[in-house]
């Protein structure tokens, strides 16, 4: 088949460029029932709003200890709660895939969470208030207001 005058004939056209990259992005879709604006706003000052209300904390390697630059701004986060939910997770430095890292490094991340738990009680956070996770991968803790 090799030899085949079809295969002979396609090996001798010239190849087919690709497609140009377009200068702009394409419009967003137009779905029945959806507004086209549903999902654009931002606010004003172009910051997200789920950076404005997610903390990230670092803690020194292999500590659950809470830094103590922390507690300010938990105490923020903490008054802007209204009646949201405060999701943390604690991250736990894991440095390999190793089943017995895994295992340590989860038990790091669970302690680091519980850490930022006990200080968004200690500001006033219920504690039905607070979901607590915790992930083997991954440096620190971060704490995120849920609205």
């Amino acid at each position: 088949m090799a030899g085949s005058p079809q295969a002979m004939a396609a090996a001798s056209q010239p190849p087919v460029p690709p497609p140009a990259i377009p200068a702009t992005p394409p419009a967003p879709p137009n779905l029945p029932g959806v507004p086209a604006s549903a999902g654009a706003a931002a606010p004003a000052d172009n910051v997200p709003e789920s950076a404005v209300n997610t903390l990230r904390l670092g803690f020194a390697p292999g500590s659950a200890v809470l830094p103590s630059d922390a507690a300010d701004t938990l105490k923020q986060l903490a008054a802007r709660r209204g009646q949201g939910v405060i999701a943390v997770t604690g991250y736990g430095d894991a440095a390999s895939s190793d089943p017995g890292a895994q295992t340590a490094a989860l038990s790091l991340a669970l302690s680091r969470a519980q850490a930022v738990a006990n200080a968004l009680a200690g500001d006033g956070v219920p504690v039905s208030a607070v979901r607590v996770g915790a992930e083997a991968a991954g440096r620190g803790a971060s704490a995120r207001l849920i609205q």
